[in-house]
């Protein structure tokens, strides 16, 4: 892979003061794209450095960041979920568009990180968007009797139980790392509601998502049994001014044994398709020049 310029580690400051870890990646071969990386839930941002560094490569600039409570984030309070989109990845933006104002902006939301865009002011600001594994939390989208009982074991008993018990939600659950009480207890009543992103009203949570207007790709695994395709497929609803695209993918579609909810960003993922990815984002953004 071509080496690109070292990572360098910066300091993200949200509207409230808070202070956030983040990496940005200079491109090779400037393609004029900026990209956001919007992280799952309790994902560190370390875990997309590979990703980041390949689409450097390729001439797009990148910007990866840590939640209040996550990773390099972790100091002090986390008090919701919905601040990681209303607050954190408004910093984000705020940063790029500033480091970068020529630049075309571009995002990709990895399963949480595809939920929240709408709770962002700048979502009209996006030239394209990439979904990975993104989906509405609700248990009803899960196929089968036997997952929707295991959601609704998730969402009312196991988060609650476990969360008011330990002070915060154990990360051996689903992957990542240990949530923040406040951000686990909201998280767990979004996936008990309908509309999932909710206010404390049980209504719709939506105040920017009609400013979304970009092309908007949404990539689902058949083998990802925490974003199924129904639950994927629900999601865009959210963005009713969007240009979407549908792409579900079984991993022997890409010749490959498994990939599910994870696997799309590991260093294991063959690289031609982290390509189909900087492709879509520099082809719909308009940012059509290619890093030698």
């Amino acid at each position: 892979m071509t080496q690109i310029p070292e990572p360098e580690s910066i300091s993200l400051t949200a509207a409230d003061g808070r202070r956030l870890a983040a990496t940005y990646y200079a491109p090779i071969g400037d393609a004029g794209l900026s990209l956001q990386i919007n992280s799952a839930t309790a994902v560190p941002r370390r875990y997309y450095d590979a990703f980041a560094r390949h689409m450097a490569t390729r001439g797009i600039a990148v910007l990866t960041f840590d939640y209040r409570g996550i990773g390099e984030s972790r100091g002090g309070p986390a008090e919701a979920m919905e601040h990681w989109g209303a607050l954190d990845a408004v910093a984000a933006t705020d940063w790029l568009l500033a480091k970068r104002p020529n630049a075309g902006l571009a995002l990709l939301g990895h399963s949480f990180g595809g939920q929240v865009l709408g709770l962002s002011p700048h979502a009209g600001k996006f030239k394209a968007v990439m979904l990975v594994g993104s989906q509405s939390g609700y248990w009803r989208h899960w196929p089968g009797l036997r997952a929707k009982l295991r959601m609704l074991t998730l969402w009312y008993l196991l988060i609650p139980v476990l969360t008011r018990l330990q002070g915060q939600m154990p990360g051996a659950i689903f992957g990542g790392e240990p949530l923040p009480r406040s951000v686990a207890l909201q998280w767990a009543r979004w996936g008990r509601s309908p509309h999932y992103i909710s206010d404390e009203q049980g209504q719709p949570l939506r105040p920017y998502n009609h400013l979304l207007r970009s092309a908007l790709l949404s990539l689902s695994f058949s083998d990802d049994t925490i974003a199924p395709r129904q639950a994927a497929d629900a999601l865009m609803d959210y963005y009713p001014q969007a240009m979407p695209e549908r792409r579900h993918v079984a991993p022997g579609d890409w010749g490959l044994q498994q990939i599910g909810h994870f696997g799309f960003f590991r260093r294991t993922m063959p690289v031609q398709y982290w390509d189909m990815a900087a492709d879509w984002l520099l082809h719909r953004s308009g940012a059509m020049t290619r890093a030698a």
